[in-house]
Parts: structure tokens; C-alpha cells; sequence
């Protein structure tokens, strides 16, 4: 289903993927695609989110204690939809969450209610998470940021380069080429089955 379901907003955005070419996935066309706005904040905590939906006009409740700190938002309303991530963090894990948020949007907007945020607590890089649509959001962000071709298709260079495919090496590479974690990047080509050790 999150496959397909990639394909299909790829699709739409006019992002295939395509293994030939490298690079990190251009996150910016999905949420064009999807009308969100992307925001980066810094602290990022329900208080300042809050402050920023406040600003632009936008209807917020009581969406928790105000100085709980954030790994990422999504809110939306109507046609307004907008995710907001840590901007004190990397860049790999800013993109994950962003990722990660529009993986709710995408997955989860029918049965949420008008927001969910993400604390450090529950947004983890793996299928961990003990909540069910965490879980799906983080399977989403791996396979829309981590394509199976692209790694594949790098594993595949490295073996016909050097006779070997070692996991490790394999995962620095991808993690700079796309912009992810190499934790995250370890943990997708365990999953795949993708590389020559653990």
C-alpha cells in the first residue's frame, strides 16, 4: 500500500525515479504537489508552532503543553496544510521528518484529527515506533526518501566495481548521495536485504 501509494504522488509530482540520475529526492515537489507549506523553526515546540499558526490566521485549540519540545508538526485545515520541523536539526533528520510528516499527511489525514506532532520521543528512523501510524509514517519517509532502485542500482555499481557490495560502505555512500542518516540508511538495506554483511 505505502508503495503504491508513492508511485502514485511521484507520479503526480513529476518525480519517477530514476536510478541513473543522483542526488537527494526533491521533498520541495511533493509538497507543492500536496499543497503544504514547510516550515523550519527553531526551537520547535508546541508553544512556538502555535505562535506561527496564530500569525498566519489559522484556527489552533489546545494542541498540548507549550514548552514540549518537537521533532516535527503537521497541521492542517480545509485546504491548508503545513509541516513544521526542527530547524536545529541535521539536515538528514530535518528531511526525515519532513518526510515523516508528509507521510501523515498523505496516509493518516482521513482519521486524524486537525494536527499531529511528533515529539523525539515517537518520531524514531525505524519501525519501532510503538504507535501504529508512526510505524506507517516511518516506512513512508524510508521509502520515499530511500528508493529501492537508486539502492539497488548503487549496490549493483559497487558489486560490478569491486566484486563486493559491503553494507557498510554501500550505506555512506547513499546516505550522502540522498541526504539521509546512515542509520537510516543501515536500516533500509537490512530490510531490503541489500549489501554483503550486517
Amino acid at each position: 500500500m505505502i508503495a503504491d501509494t508513492i508511485a502514485r504522488l511521484r507520479r503526480d509530482s513529476g518525480a519517477p525515479v530514476d536510478p541513473t540520475v543522483r542526488g537527494p529526492v526533491p521533498l520541495d515537489r511533493f509538497f507543492t504537489e500536496l499543497a503544504i507549506s514547510h516550515v523550519a523553526a527553531s526551537p520547535l515546540t508546541v508553544g512556538k508552532v502555535a505562535d506561527l499558526l496564530r500569525a498566519d490566521g489559522l484556527p489552533v485549540d489546545d494542541i498540548g503543553d507549550p514548552v514540549t519540545p518537537l521533532a516535527g508538526f503537521l497541521f492542517f485545515a480545509g485546504r491548508v496544510g503545513k509541516a513544521f520541523v526542527n530547524a536545529a536539526d541535521i539536515l538528514p533528520r530535518r528531511r526525515f521528518t519532513a518526510a515523516h510528516e508528509l507521510g501523515h499527511f498523505v496516509l493518516h489525514r482521513e482519521v486524524m484529527k486537525r494536527f499531529r506532532l511528533d515529539t523525539d520521543q515517537t518520531l524514531l528512523e525505524t519501525d519501532v515506533a510503538a504507535d501504529p501510524m508512526e510505524a506507517e509514517a516511518n516506512r513512508f519517509a524510508a521509502e520515499l526518501l530511500m528508493p529501492e532502485e537508486v539502492i539497488r542500482a548503487r549496490a549493483d555499481e559497487l558489486r560490478a566495481k569491486y566484486r563486493a557490495c559491503p553494507r557498510l560502505v554501500l550505506a555512506y555512500r547513499l546516505a550522502s548521495e540522498l541526504l539521509v542518516s546512515r542509520e537510516a540508511m543501515r536500516y533500509r538495506l537490512k530490510n531490503l536485504g541489500v549489501g554483503d554483511d550486517d
